[in-house]
Parts: structure tokens; sequence; C-alpha cells
């Protein structure tokens, strides 16, 4: 009977062993990858990056004790998906990481997506922003995505586009409604910001469409909130 009972206490202690372990492998420490333009990197009316909305992400997981890397090298100023895509078709050797862009993509569990306001501004301003070059844009995007996926089974947040003294909201419609499309079909999760440039509070001036720290910590909100 003894020998049963030391059996029998030796396959529980195997099972809650494995049950921590699968405890353990659940809560692993994230590697955070934040790529965009520089609505992502946090760029400011000054001309400067300042704080952004995945400085506070990445705080709010060091703060838990659950981040393991943060990488924003792929998050700058005027940053286009195209730039992007070529980086990925060349699997660009990052220099501060000293890794491919690839193996930092393969090596994400959660990545953020900002990109495309800046481009779709300047545009905008030059009278160059129509329906076939949105239809080309988003096409883009659709690809991006798709190489994406292929590479990561991380998960992805993509931040939508929002109104401003430059771009009109008939086409910030036409963009969102199209990025949601394509957030449904890659099955991601996508913030709608279009309803921030409502409160005059996230901006630093009137004459800059970048957000101030406090637009961007709203966002970090709403993204975490999502997770």
């Amino acid at each position: 009977m003894k020998r049963k009972y030391k059996i029998l206490i030796i396959i529980l202690l195997s099972v809650v062993l494995a049950y921590l372990i699968f405890i353990f492998n659940k809560s692993e420490k994230l590697n955070i990858m934040a790529i965009g333009d520089g609505i992502s990197s946090g760029e400011t009316s000054f001309n400067i990056d300042g704080i952004s909305y995945n400085d506070y992400i990445k705080d709010y997981f060091d703060s838990k004790k659950l981040l393991k890397n943060y990488n924003s090298d792929y998050s700058y100023e005027n940053y286009k998906i195209k730039d992007l895509i070529n980086d990925l078709d060349n699997n660009e050797l990052d220099k501060s990481a000293k890794k491919y862009i690839k193996q930092i993509f393969h090596n994400s569990n959660l990545i953020t997506i900002a990109i495309g306001e800046e481009e779709l501004v300047k545009l905008s301003i030059t009278k160059d922003l129509d329906i076939k070059y949105i239809n080309e844009f988003i096409n883009n995007y659709d690809k991006l995505i798709s190489i994406i996926k292929n590479i990561s089974d991380a998960k992805i947040v993509v931040i939508g586009f929002y109104e401003n003294k430059y771009l009109d909201k008939s086409n910030v419609i036409i963009l969102n409604s199209e990025l949601s499309n394509l957030v449904k079909k890659y099955d991601l999760v996508f913030i709608n910001i279009s309803d921030l440039m409502l409160n005059k509070d996230y901006y630093a001036n009137q004459d800059s469409f970048y957000f101030n720290y406090k637009g961007h910590k709203e966002i970090a909100r709403m993204i975490i909130n999502s997770l």
C-alpha cells in the first residue's frame, strides 16, 4: 500500500510541476516592437521626438516586470509603408539591436503599428491625395501586414487615422474603414483614435497635428485596455 501511495504522490507532484511550468510559460516576458512614423515615435511640433504612446506602453509592462525587450528602431519621422516593406524585403540589419529585421519581428510578442498619417497629411497639403492613391496606400498596407504575419505570431495592434487641419474627415473615414477591413481580415487589434482630435488638450498647439504627452497617454491607455 505504501508503495502505491508513493507512486500516487509522485504522479501528483509531476502534474503540479507540469502545471506550474505551464503557468510560468504563459506569463513569459514580452518582446515589444514599435513601428511607424512620427506619430509612433512621439514627434512634436518642435521637430523633436517626445514621449510617445509606445514609451508609456513600455513603461507599463516594465513596471509589471513583464518586459523583456523593447525595439523602436523602425519608428521615426517620415517613415513610410514602402520604406518598411523595402527593409523587410532586404532583411535589413538593425545596427542598434544587431539583429536582422525579420528576426526582430519573429521574436516579438507585441507589435504596434502607426504609419501613414504623416505621408497622407503631406499629400493632402499638396492636393495629391485622391481615391486612387488611397487605394494604392491600402494595398501596400495589406502587403505589409501579410509579410509580417508570415514571419511573426505576435499580437499586432494597428493605430487608425485621424482628422486634422490638413487631412479632411471624408478621407479619414475612407482610410479607417479600409484599414478596419484589413484588421478583420488578419485578426488584428484596431485602435480608432479619430475622436481624439476633438480634444484640444491633446495638442501642443493648434498648428500641429502631432499629439502632446496627454494625447499619447490616452492612446497608450486604449491599447493596454485592448490587450
